[in-house]
């Protein structure tokens, strides 16, 4: 009797309880997650260092909220690689990341992106009040489709060995990656089409320069988000929405951590060659097309046309409030000088 009761306590301790210590992989995740995190530690504070809310205007909220956003889905992602081995909750958090934080990012980086397309081609008008700014935040309402079929078709199951299986159903990782592929190979058209138009008696303007340089920054940043999200997507859709948690997570992660990188190359590149001799001219007309959505309200208080010596480095998210430096004798886009 005592030797059967002896077998069967130690049959009951023999229990096969599947992944319990990391693996590699998972230590390299967890690693790649943490190098990320810190990235995007660094790049959020250099953003917000020493800024001022007075100072914000949409398109550095637009910055600021994709670095939030991309901060938020990696330190979210590494806490979920560590426990959901075995463990069906920490396995959905995994997926409702990738539905909400990941998903807002990308939000925010076209937004941008549309933000970055209005500075180029509509130098003088605000944004509502301009056709083709209406059409592309009407190009973002599919968006919201796709999402609501992100959330309604996935897989978020463990396999037999603990392991954590998300991703999107084809219903869902199809449309997704043919509007991420579709939108931006369109935006990446539009920076790209006054860049093909220079011609060699273009006139040579400072302002007008500015506008070449930031058309030619923001399609190199819309050149790698393309390539970047549509490798990841093809990913998902190539697997049928059967990875394995921590690689999707971690490809996610280095996604979001690779477009803030670009975006933040691209609102700062090429400051410091300027110097301490950079002026600017203000323009009633320019700072209030810019700072809000509607300037009629403004018009009044801004009055100014000045030249200044500029003291520090000019990060390009101040394009949102100089409209790209055009000057009252510059009144046209670069598409204009350039065709």
């Amino acid at each position: 009797m005592s030797n059967t009761t002896m077998s069967s306590s130690d049959a009951n301790v023999m229990i096969d309880l599947g992944l319990v210590n990391p693996d590699g992989l998972e230590v390299a995740s967890e690693l790649t997650s943490l190098a990320c995190i810190t990235v995007l530690a660094l790049a959020l504070g250099a953003k917000t260092y020493g800024e001022k809310l007075k100072s914000l205007n949409y398109g550095r909220v637009l910055v600021i909220m994709l670095y939030t956003l991309s901060w938020a889905f990696a330190a979210t992602s590494i806490v979920v690689v560590s426990t959901n081995n075995n463990n069906l909750v920490s396995c959905t958090l995994g997926m409702l990341a990738c539905d909400f934080f990941y998903a807002g990012s990308k939000i925010a980086i076209y937004a941008w992106l549309i933000e970055r397309v209005h500075l180029v081609t509509a130098v003088k008008t605000t944004r509502l009040k301009t056709a083709q700014y209406k059409f592309h935040i009407i190009l973002l309402c599919p968006y919201i489709i796709i999402f609501v079929l992100m959330l309604s078709f996935r897989h978020i199951y463990l396999e037999a060995d603990g392991q954590c299986t998300i991703g999107l159903q084809d219903i869902a990782s199809i449309p997704l990656l043919v509007y991420d592929f579709i939108f931006n190979l369109y935006l990446t058209w539009l920076f790209m089409k006054p860049l093909t138009n220079i011609g060699r008696n273009t006139r040579q303007d400072w302002k007008v320069t500015r506008l070449y340089k930031l058309a030619r920054r923001t399609l190199v940043a819309s050149v790698v988000c393309l390539s970047v999200s549509f490798i990841n997507v093809l990913f998902v859709v190539l697997s049928h929405g059967h990875q394995r948690g921590l690689v999707c997570l971690t490809m996610c992660t280095v996604d979001v951590t690779v477009n803030v990188v670009t975006v933040h190359w691209v609102t700062t590149s090429g400051a410091s060659s300027s110097g301490n001799n950079r002026t600017k001219t203000h323009n009633d007309e320019h700072m209030t097309a810019d700072m809000t959505f509607d300037g009629d309200n403004h018009e009044k208080s801004m009055k100014f046309d000045i030249q200044m010596v500029q003291p520090h480095i000019l990060d390009d998210d101040d394009d949102s409030i100089t409209s790209v430096q055009a000057s009252s004798t510059s009144k046209k886009p670069i598409n204009h000088y350039y065709n």
